[in-house]
């Protein structure tokens, strides 16, 4: 199963985490990811030039032409998994998960992705 939506996010990231428990990493470092235990903050297209395609899914997924920026695990105590922007409104969501959850992050450019893949797959 996966989900997509193209947008222009504010402040051109996303947020991939555990809608209720979630912890913002503290700083970007002029990285494309950044993260924390239970959040990673990904940068985008710059919204004023353009949509950002994000995709969703919990099976393997084509990512030829993409390359993986993002492998670790994230804390998600709700059991949930949600692709918020920075106004922390949901955009894309998994439920059914365990309280630790694999994530895989796919982009297709290393400094404004417009095509973003994440994967996700409970431990």
């Amino acid at each position: 199963m996966n989900k997509s939506i193209a947008i222009r996010p504010p402040n051109s990231l996303i947020l991939i985490m555990d809608y209720v428990f979630g912890e913002i990493p503290v700083a970007m470092n002029d990285a494309l990811v950044s993260s924390s235990a239970s959040c990673i903050a990904v940068g985008t297209l710059a919204e004023f030039d353009g949509e950002t395609t994000i995709t969703l899914a919990n099976v393997a997924q084509d990512f030829v032409g993409l390359e993986n920026v993002f492998r670790g695990v994230l804390n998600t105590p709700s059991k949930q998994l949600s692709i918020c922007n920075v106004k922390n409104e949901i955009l894309l969501f998994l439920s059914d998960l365990t309280e630790r959850t694999n994530v895989q992050v796919f982009v297709n450019d290393l400094s404004e992705p417009d095509q973003i893949l994440v994967m996700a797959s409970s431990i």
